[in-house]
């Protein structure tokens, strides 16, 4: 693995020990950011709340995801493979 890619767990942020850089950007799960929002907004609709932080994480990443899937590199290999014949 290329420690350049991805540095081991971090310890950047005391609200998340979940949070780890990747590629010198923070990053954290998904469904962590969703369940730690709908704890500190109980009154808000989970639908508004998992909204909200798509529209944050496209306005963030203009829609280029910053991590993905490993399997989704499998999967482009073999695609990628088989236009080689």
């Amino acid at each position: 693995m290329d420690d350049d890619i991805v540095d081991a767990r971090a310890d950047v942020s005391a609200f998340d020990p979940a949070i780890v850089v990747v590629e010198g950007v923070e990053v954290t799960s998904f469904e962590g950011v969703l369940s730690r929002l709908r704890t500190d907004y109980p009154g808000e609709d989970p639908a508004r709340i998992e909204a909200v932080v798509l529209r944050e994480w496209e306005a963030f990443t203009a829609g280029k995801p910053t991590v993905i899937p490993a399997a989704v590199e499998e999967g482009a290999r073999e695609i990628l493979d088989q236009s080689r014949f």
